[in-house]
């Protein structure tokens, strides 16, 4: 099989599907005993964030220790639940890597915990779309700098890197690759980025972003 030297790397929350329903309930579970809570709107501005931000920005009123220990648990309920049941996929994004695996090196690079990454696959089955990924939560890196790790362990020579927020495109920026903005997820630019406006239409824009 000819080596792979292209890829598209994709962030996960947002991007390839949104988990925030099931995610508010695993979170529920661990608040409500301890008298927290957490709505949508909260979580939402909170995907996409490492977990120290996370903690940072949901348990100010706790010292450090506490409100990462806390993270930690809400956190550690999530990928139990995601492994057995999934969460909700982009319209046709089962579909549309299949198209592009046959031709791209297909990678994902997230700022989740590891557990969180193997839950998405395993939930949808879609393992053996996916040729390699790079958490956070495994890496202690910022998404910028597993970007480039991933890239140079496989000897990719060009990358385009789809996501949907600010720091999404940051972290692009910062390994020196393109970047695609997936439209229907959680964050916002202040800056005009090619834009997919559904998860299909990177069939065609992923070729014309690394100008093959």
């Amino acid at each position: 099989m000819k080596e792979k030297k292209e890829a598209i790397l994709f962030d996960l929350d947002g991007t390839l599907w949104d988990s925030s329903r099931e995610v508010l309930l695993c979170w529920d579970r661990v608040l409500s005993p301890l008298g927290r809570s957490i709505t949508a709107e909260e979580l939402s501005r909170l995907m996409g964030l490492t977990p120290r931000e996370i903690g940072d920005a949901q348990f100010p009123d706790l010292p450090p220790a506490e409100r990462y220990a806390l993270t930690d648990r809400c956190l550690a309920a999530e990928a139990p639940y995601l492994y057995e049941r999934g969460a909700r996929l982009y319209p046709r994004v089962r579909e549309t890597l299949r198209l592009l695996h046959e031709r791209y090196f297909i990678g994902l690079v997230s700022n989740c915990t590891e557990d969180y990454a193997l839950a998405f696959f395993h939930g949808h089955g879609l393992a053996s779309l996916f040729d390699d990924h790079e958490t956070a939560g495994r890496t202690g890196l910022d998404k910028g700098e597993n970007i480039s790790l991933l890239l140079r362990r496989n000897g990719i020579e060009r990358a385009v890197y789809v996501g949907d927020t600010a720091k999404d495109l940051a972290a692009a920026r910062a390994a020196g690759i393109p970047f695609l903005y997936a439209s229907w997820g959680f964050g916002a630019l202040s800056e005009d980025q090619p834009s997919l406006t559904s998860f299909s239409s990177l069939v065609e824009a992923a070729a014309s972003r690394m100008g093959s």
